[in-house]
């Protein structure tokens, strides 16, 4: 069947105009030459085709039949059916008669595969050439040729007939464009992404593109949804693959043997492969190679020999018996692990089991064992598939177990669970049972299940028969389920048991157990409030030759090292923790990815240099994680994130979710790295919502029945601590409320969670009536500041101190050397604050220094993004006769809520939550008045008349945006609610009052001072 001509239109064209000029007596020869299939006789087809419709002569032969009769007989040369007489050669007749110009129509020689034409024919078309070349001749002659290397003597002739002027056109291969279009000619429909690969093995041939489509058309096309021809599924049909593999017929036995092989290992191959497989060397094996390169069959990379086309490989894949295949995957994987390359051996073992060989069950979980701690993702990747959702028996079972612990490597403890689970309850052997306990038990305790950890932990110790490795991570979990911050001296001992129990197995230091044991000693240390001893532990190397911990999901102490650091301010060490590339080396599969659990602590580190949008972004995409997949700390971390920087934006409703969501956990486990910092979070919140009492009262009822005697002051030995009875005696601190001698009864985790807090909290407990708890919190902070001279954390250990004692003392030294020597801006800007607040009442040149650190505090706040703070210090600016102008000219509509300036945004947020005008200028430190200016120019750009409208159609704006709650708000500066502020008398936050759902309806529908509703 013949197609439409596609990709030749140029060489059309100039054979149409070569034969206009010989129509005019300009006569001159062609020679198309390209390789086979690529259209050489359809385009002679062609131009004898339009040379009878324009009326020419045709004289048309192949190239080694020019002797029949037929060719002369259109000249009457020879009559047709007659043979020729003898020793006259046709060409050389013809030749003859044409140069005597004895025809009177114009005529076409067309002469077909002159590769094929004999010595006598080669001569005289010579002959024939020389005379188009010399002579005006109405005759066109047309050639044909394959490219190939071929008889020296037509390429002799070639290259005369070149000489004497003859046209050469190369048929280049076809574009891609043409190609499908060919295919879809053949096909009757646009070919789909499925064809894509029998048109790219065509390599731009049409003869091989028709080839391969009517192979594919006879078996019946599969149509897409959208009419287009689509491959159909699973196996290559019979005659497509035939069609495929016609070519590679014609390769010796040995390479079509080297190609099975092969095909077989997958679609590219590394030569060390390929000769472990043979048997044989790779020197051997070049002759082969380079034969099947040459076919166009293989092609070579940088490393590896590929198969140039996929349609290619699978066809020759599929040629392959069945249990070929699968039993020369597992012969091989065999001979890689003998080797020592596991990663290649999973890889063949993983593609036999995959086929039926369940030899290579045995096989397989060993090398996946050997390569879960080193390559966790190829361990998935490879063992994922072959064990599905259930395994079917005990043997595929014990597959799960370096599967299991690949997954808790990656940070993945929810999909670890899942299989251990299904592992455990497929019935297998006790030992892989014991295992797949013990990576559960992990999972648990890593997703802040402590309680089922703890004793899924004993069930596996208990157990008869319990691997060395499943004893170890069991004793790690029943370690850290028990410990508690009121049994500190136990958490050591504990953790100096599972170090002694590590090192006592063939794995040596560096085991997961082992990192466990420094965890436990960091984070007991960590809550003693000694951070040199908790960062000196959390920093060990126990590996041999000082190789690090290896990464893991729960044991991992490079995750709680970078939040240590943060919550010490020494945010480029952190930074450079918690963005190094992982450092051990293992073969060529070493796996590169980030350390689980680092994505939270970049978000506190965010908030703390005041990138509140970045802060929010990083939050929720490590809240997004599911919950079964997202670590306790995480968790932790990311909502007391998103929770103060609502705090930041002066929004402490939008922050009571996630502090409610912490104080869960909290009442749960407490004993985490991250658990300071959430505790603080709440504080705050609770603190922003009901004042500082409320806030000293839930910090009494979290803290109270779990504060151990020894969280006293760090640095003195055990003894001096606690005098033997648990009570610590805390050096005397001259000069300070309550003179210090009593310990410090916070945990050590939240004096700890960042450089301001205990700032922060020595200002709650002065706010809340407690000056004592202030003063022992400041003797607390001064000695724990020289523990670490010189270092970052000591240097913002002591810049808190100063902070500290300075709002005490009400030092002006101490408070200006803490705002010169903070790097953060809202730590900074609080001592600026701090500092300005105490010189406002003095002379007239402290009030100048007065409104210098004001003016300054105000715009470190604006840096950090805390606009609750900034209000604050323009209302004290104001009451010091200053007046700063914060807001910003914009294009805004003239009604709707996206007309409202930030200022009136923030009143009708606090309004609709049901606050009088005279609360609502409390927080915002503005007076009533300007807060009732404000709600008359929101009644008239929202066109209500009450507060209850503007209540509903806040309402109505949140379910709106509630969809997009998962995303970070963006940012808005305005003024609102303050996370850390003191109430004015009389306020409701003085009291410690809580507005109740009645209280608000009411407020809702109660005239505010001035009698408006």
């Amino acid at each position: 069947m013949s197609y439409a001509l596609r990709g030749r239109e140029p060489l059309r064209e100039l054979l149409a105009d070569a034969l206009s000029s010989a129509a005019a007596g300009q006569g001159r020869g062609v020679l198309i030459e390209g390789p086979a299939g690529s259209g050489r006789s359809r385009m002679l087809a062609e131009t004898v085709s339009l040379a009878r419709e324009r009326g020419f002569t045709v004289c048309r032969a192949m190239a080694d039949h020019v002797a029949h009769p037929a060719f002369l007989a259109p000249l009457g040369l020879t009559p047709a059916g007659a043979p020729a007489a003898r020793g006259a050669d046709p060409l050389h007749r013809l030749a003859a008669h044409l140069a005597d110009r004895s025809c009177g129509t114009p005529v076409l020689v067309a002469l077909d595969d002159l590769q094929w034409a004999g010595p006598a024919t080669l001569d005289a078309l010579r002959t024939l050439s020389a005379l188009l070349a010399t002579r005006a001749l109405p005759v066109l002659a047309v050639f044909t040729r394959a490219s190939t290397a071929g008889d020296p003597a037509v390429d002799r002739c070639v290259a005369a007939l070149a000489a004497d002027a003859v046209v050469r056109q190369e048929l280049e291969p076809l574009r891609e464009d043409s190609v499908t279009a060919l295919v879809a000619d053949v096909l009757g429909a646009p070919p789909d992404e499925t064809l894509s690969g029998l048109c790219a093995a065509a390599d731009g041939v049409p003869g091989r593109a028709v080839e391969l489509a009517e192979a594919l058309a006879g078996t019946g096309v599969t149509r897409a949804a959208d009419g287009r021809a689509a491959l159909p599924a699973g196996p290559l049909p019979d005659p497509l693959r035939e069609a495929v593999l016609r070519p590679l017929r014609e390769l010796p036995a040995t390479s079509a043997t080297l190609l099975d092989v092969i095909a077989v290992l997958g679609r590219s191959v590394a030569p060390v492969d390929l000769a472990l497989a043979l048997g044989q060397d790779v020197r051997d094996l070049m002759p082969l190679v380079q034969e099947c390169v040459t076919a166009g069959v293989l092609a070579s990379t940088e490393r590896q020999l590929v198969f140039r086309h996929a349609l290619v490989w699978q066809a020759v894949r599929e040629a392959v018996p069945p249990p070929v295949r699968s039993a020369l995957a597992q012969e091989l994987g065999e001979r890689h692990a003998r080797r020592g390359d596991f990663a290649s051996a999973a890889r063949h073992l993983a593609a036999a089991l995959l086929a039926g060989e369940r030899r290579a069950l045995a096989g397989l979980e060993r090398a996946g064992r050997e390569l879960a701690g080193r390559a966790p993702r190829d361990v998935v990747a490879l063992l994922d598939p072959v064990v599905g959702e259930q395994p079917s028996g005990p043997a595929e079972a014990a597959l799960l177990v370096p599967l299991v612990g690949a997954l808790a490597a990656l940070g993945r403890p929810g999909r670890a669970a899942v299989l251990a689970r299904a592992g455990l309850d497929a019935g297998c052997r006790p030992a892989t049972a014991a295992e797949l306990a013990a990576y559960l038990a992990e999972a648990e305790l890593a997703t802040g299940a402590v309680r089922a950890a703890g004793e899924r932990a004993d069930a596996v110790l208990d157990a008869v028969t319990v691997p060395p490795d499943a004893r170890l991570r069991a004793l790690a979990v029943r370690a850290r389920a028990r410990s508690r911050t009121d049994a500190l001296t136990a958490v050591r001992a504990a953790a100096d048991e599972l170090r002694d129990e590590a090192r006592r197995v063939p794995a040596g230091a560096g085991h997961p157990a082992d990192a466990a044991a420094c965890l436990l000693h960091g984070l007991a240390h960590w809550h003693e409030g000694r951070p040199d001893a908790a960062l000196a532990e959390l920093r060990r190397t126990p590996g041999p030759g000082g190789a690090p911990h290896p990464a893991g999901h729960c044991w991992d102490v490079r995750a709680a090292l970078g939040t240590a650091l943060l919550d010490l301010g020494a945010h480029d060490q952190a930074r450079t923790v918690l963005c190094a590339a992982p450092e051990q080396e293992h073969d060529r599969a070493v796996d590169r990815s980030p350390a689980p659990g680092t994505g939270a602590p970049l978000a506190v580190l965010a908030l703390e240099t005041g990138d509140l949008e970045q802060a929010d972004r990083m939050a929720a995409e490590v809240l997004g994680v599911p919950d079964d997949d997202r670590l306790l700390t995480d968790t932790l971390l990311a909502l007391a994130v998103r929770a103060e920087s609502a705090l930041r934006r002066g929004r402490s409703r939008d922050a009571r979710p996630d502090a409610d969501r912490l104080l869960a956990l909290l009442r749960t486990d407490r004993f985490d790295i991250a658990a300071g910092r959430a505790l603080r979070t709440v504080l705050r919140v609770t603190e922003a919502e009901s004042g500082p009492r409320a806030a000293l009262h839930l910090l009494r009822d979290l803290c109270g029945p779990d504060i151990p005697g020894d969280h006293g002051i760090p640095g003195t030995p055990d003894e001096e601590r606690t005098g033997g009875s648990g009570a610590v005696t805390a050096s005397k601190e001259p000069g300070l409320p309550g003179g210090a001698a009593a310990p410090c009864p916070l945990p050590g985790a939240l004096l700890l969670a960042g450089p301001a807090t205990a700032v922060w909290l020595v200002r709650l407990a002065r706010a809340g009536g407690e000056p004592e708890l202030a003063g022992r919190i400041t003797a607390w902070l001064r000695a724990t500041a020289p523990a670490s001279p010189g270092s970052a954390p000591g240097e913002a250990m002591a810049n808190a101190a100063d902070h500290a004692e300075g709002l005490l003392r009400e030092s002006a030294t101490l408070l200006s050397r803490a705002a010169a020597a903070y790097r953060d801006p809202w730590s900074r800007a609080r001592a600026e604050e701090d500092l300005g607040t105490l010189l406002k009442d003095g002379d007239d040149t402290d009030r100048a220094h007065a409104v210098e650190r004001l003016q300054s505090a105000l715009q470190g706040y604006d840096d950090a993004g805390s606009a609750p703070d900034a209000a604050r210090v323009r209302g004290t600016l104001r009451g010091l006769g200053v007046r700063r102008r914060h807001w910003t000219y914009a294009d805004r509509p003239t009604t709707g809520w996206a007309s409202l300036t930030d200022t009136e945004r923030a009143v009708a947020d606090l309004v609709a939550q049901g606050l009088t005008n005279r609360e609502t200028a409390d927080l915002m430190f503005l007076s009533p008045y300007t807060v009732n200016f404000h709600l008359r120019q929101i009644f008239r750009k929202l066109s209500i008349t009450s507060r209850v409208e503007l209540a509903r159609m806040h309402r109505d704006l949140e379910q709106q945006q509630a969809p997009a709650a998962a995303s970070p708000p963006k940012r808005r500066t305005h003024p609102g609610a303050a996370h850390d502020r003191r109430p004015r008398p009389g306020h409701p936050a003085a009291t410690g009052t809580v507005r109740s759902a009645h209280d608000t309806t009411r407020a809702l529908t109660a005239p505010d001072s001035r009698g408006r509703r």
